[in-house]
């Protein structure tokens, strides 16, 4: 019996002994991994490589880098290693993979300005990608030997919170010429607080009721009292002369390069905002891509000081943009002229259905007659597939891809809607951005359609033609 234990006993030690050997020697081949030794060359990226830009997404759009070098390489996709910082549940990671088509099966190279730091490698790596490299010498390299770039036409519109921190504090960011500026913090109703509790340094604050709609009633029996005429009026555009005594209360003229953000429930209110004021003729108007959600991301700094404008004279009759805005009319027109025109409905896919209005005000579900589906999110008030975690806009190549399939295209008119206006403004500025020509917004949106008799819908359900039975739509449970 003794000799048994002793045989188990030396067993057992000589096991030991090989774990232990065999953990040291796993722990020396980790030791010993470089991250050198997973890079790649620019001339090893061919189709199969599957490319991730991890930088911020000012770069992805094509803000230039400290280089000079403007944009991403091409067919790339957008993946800032930020949000592995900002968003810890590991399943909304993954949804945000998916929702760009990022396969961890694939070969896949990670790319920053330069070569890629070893914390954000293996920050990717820990993801659990099979076959993940990065790119010698970044994008800097990859520029330098001729390598093709891709950017947003007009990525210039949406500024980052570090360019609009630079322009506060007196320096000269890229794009920016000296001209005169109105930084706009726009806030819906429910925030009344919001700006006096904290907003970007210099910026002035605009109730959305204020400009951006006749706000009309919430609730749809309060309309059974109202006459027809006046209710076509709530919810559009406020009237040319009470806009321009807005933005010239606001200090805005024409030529003021004017900065909008909001939270991220008011990013849509910002859009709009955007939407009135060029409408009304300012030239030039930008967003803080991100707006109040990233800046806080970020850590950047608020202030409470109070900020009030002079009045100044706008300097031009309003409308000097009216072809942006649609009327009735011009909507029944391209719903009929479906071989130079389409209808683009961004609206969660249950209301273009016609599964319900969304609305407490909208008593009539439905959609515009030859209404395609453009994407929005998971509810009347929400944009998430126009939106990155940190409140950033999507990637824009897949918006676009997404229009296609549904033949809402650059080379036709393309009308955006959705209730009242607002979704379809912050449509409108990325198909701008894209270098879309023929664009506006049908500014009554189905709250008038469904209102004006004798107005044709779209038949219930889904179109016979429709391009996918189930959108590709990734929404947090969270």
């Amino acid at each position: 019996m003794k000799i048994r234990q002793k045989i188990l006993m030396i067993t057992a030690l000589f096991l030991a002994v090989c774990v232990t050997a065999c953990n040291t020697n796993n722990d020396e081949n980790k030791k010993t991994t470089k991250i050198e030794d997973t890079m790649l060359k620019s001339s090893d990226l061919d189709k199969s490589v599957q490319i991730i830009d991890i930088r911020h997404p000012e770069r992805f759009l094509g803000w230039k880098n400290e280089d000079g070098v403007s944009g991403h390489i091409a067919n790339a996709v957008d993946f800032p290693v930020e949000w592995l910082e900002y968003e810890k549940n590991p399943e909304n990671i993954d949804r945000e993979l998916k929702r760009r088509h990022i396969d961890k099966n694939k070969k896949t190279v990670i790319y920053s300005d330069k070569d890629v730091a070893k914390e954000d490698f293996d920050k990717f790596a820990e993801l659990g990608f099979k076959n993940i490299h990065s790119l010698e010498g970044g994008i800097d390299s990859y520029a330098k030997e001729g390598g093709k770039l891709e950017r947003l036409n007009g990525y210039e519109m949406y500024v980052s919170p570090q360019w609009v921190e630079n322009l506060i504090n007196g320096k000269k960011p890229e794009g920016y010429n000296g001209e005169k500026y109105k930084i706009v913090e726009v806030s819906l109703p429910s925030e009344k607080e919001e700006y006096k509790n904290g907003h970007i340094k210099g910026a002035i604050n605009l109730n959305s009721d204020d400009i951006n709609h006749i706000p009309g009633p919430r609730n749809i029996q309060e309309y059974e009292a109202i006459p027809m005429e006046k209710q076509l009026t709530f919810w559009n555009f406020c009237p040319d002369g009470k806009i321009k005594e807005v933005l010239e209360n606001a200090g805005i003229d024409k030529d003021t390069t004017v900065i909008l953000y909001g939270t991220e429930k008011a990013t849509t209110a910002a859009a709009r905002t955007a939407l009135v004021m060029d409408y009304a003729g300012v030239k030039n108007i930008k967003f803080i891509n991100g707006g109040k959600k990233l800046w806080n991301l970020e850590k950047r700094p608020l202030s409470k000081e109070i900020v009030k404008s002079d009045r100044v004279d706008f300097k031009a009759n309003i409308p000097q943009n009216p072809s942006i805005i649609f009327n009735y009319e011009d909507e029944k027109k391209i719903a009929d002229d479906k071989k130079n025109s389409v209808v683009a409905s961004v609206r969660s896919f249950d209301e273009y259905l016609g599964n319900k209005s969304g609305y407490t005000y909208i008593d009539k579900s439905g959609d515009i007659k030859n209404a395609r589906f453009a994407y929005a999110g998971s509810n009347p008030y929400a944009m998430e597939d126009f939106r990155n975690i940190d409140n950033t806009m999507f990637n824009y190549n897949i918006c676009s891809n997404r229009w296609k399939r549904w033949g809402i295209t650059p080379d036709k008119k393309v009308s955006f809607h959705c209730g009242t206006g607002w979704r379809a403004a912050e449509t409108y500025y990325i198909a701008k951005a894209l270098g879309w020509k023929n664009i506006g917004v049908y500014d009554g949106g189905w709250y008038e359609w469904s209102k004006r008799e004798g107005s044709e819908n779209k038949e219930e359900g889904l179109p016979k033609d429709a391009p996918e039975k189930t959108p590709e739509e990734y929404f947090s449970k969270e």
